[in-house]
């Protein structure tokens, strides 16, 4: 990325009510058929998937879980189950932006959720970090949100999107959730962005970024970092994508706002990927912005918890 949330049914009605999500206490062990089920019904039944209606009614449609972008982590470890759909590396082998090292070894599953954490490389000012992406690649039409806490880092919490060619991203949240006093502001406004790269063949190198950003911050003006939250995006089509957090619209991304001037916008296949990053214009300040040793090394900080990712398909009724 570049400059680049009692029982089960209760918390899905909870999500689509517009409310802040509350964190499942319990979990059935894998994504069966009646589960997949379950989750399309609450979704159907929900008010997100209403207000999506109310907002083209010309469209009789009801919503499908797309299986190989979606997951509830109800298992331990990167066993079979998540191979399936992701893969612990970035999709293309790069291993990070900045002072960032994406490894392998920084990626679990824990406890019912997947766990994307931050540590020291040895004797460098480096930072190891977590990453997954998807298999497969995703075009719209689809919804799709991850129920995540993110890091108390100055890292950057990230659920984004990216093309192959890497000309095109989708960031569904991005943020700073570091408790610094003067990081405050970062960690109060979550970014939803979109970024048209202009690039050189020979090198893959940014010629242009062409880049827009919106900021959302909760009603009270807390950090993000405090609770699970839901971050989603309805990608309609390649210039009209909605975002929502906690089931509430924040952010409506639309041709005037991607500003392509090959006039394409979002309009190609990408890869899904979750992960924790350093950005350059932070750690090359002066002094910089980065994690200190004992931020990187404190358990209650160093991670980036995800619930669950899922993403629906729009299907004619």
């Amino acid at each position: 990325m570049k400059f680049k949330n009692i029982v089960y049914f209760f918390v899905v009605s909870l999500l689509f009510s517009g409310c802040e999500a509350t964190k499942k206490i319990t979990k059935s062990t894998t994504l069966k058929d009646d589960t997949v089920k379950k989750i399309e019904t609450d979704f159907n039944n929900g008010t997100l998937a209403k207000a999506i209606a109310d907002s083209q009614p010309e469209l009789s449609q009801t919503w499908e879980l797309e299986t190989n972008f979606s997951d509830e982590f109800n298992y331990e470890g990167k066993n079979a189950a998540f191979k399936k759909n992701w893969n612990d590396t970035y999709f293309n082998g790069w291993r990070g932006p900045g002072l960032t090292e994406w490894t392998s070894n920084n990626s679990d599953v824990k406890n019912g959720n997947l766990v994307i954490s931050a540590s020291r490389k040895p004797n460098t000012n480096r930072v190891y970090c977590g990453v997954i992406s998807s298999k497969e690649e995703i075009k719209y039409p689809i919804y799709t949100e991850v129920r995540a806490k993110v890091a108390n880092q100055v890292l950057s919490s990230n659920f984004w999107f990216l093309s192959k060619d890497d000309k095109r991203e989708l960031d569904v949240i991005e943020i700073y959730g570091g408790d610094r006093e003067d990081q405050k502001w970062f960690a109060a406004n979550a970014a939803s962005n979109t970024h048209v790269f202009l690039r050189n063949d020979s090198d893959n190198s940014i010629i242009k970024d062409i880049n827009k950003s919106v900021k959302s911050k909760l009603p009270d003006g807390s950090p993000w970092r405090n609770n699970f939250h839901t971050y989603g995006a309805y990608w309609k089509d390649a210039f009209t994508v909605d975002i929502y957090y906690d089931g509430k619209l924040v952010n409506q991304i639309r041709k005037e706002s991607i500003q392509d001037p090959d006039n394409l916008g979002l309009n190609r296949k990408m890869f899904m990927i979750i992960d924790l990053e350093d950005h350059d214009w932070r750690s090359r300040k002066n002094p910089p912005i980065t994690p200190t040793d004992e931020e990187l090394a404190n358990d209650a900080k160093n991670k980036y918890l995800v619930d669950y990712v899922r993403t629906f398909r729009p299907v004619n009724k």
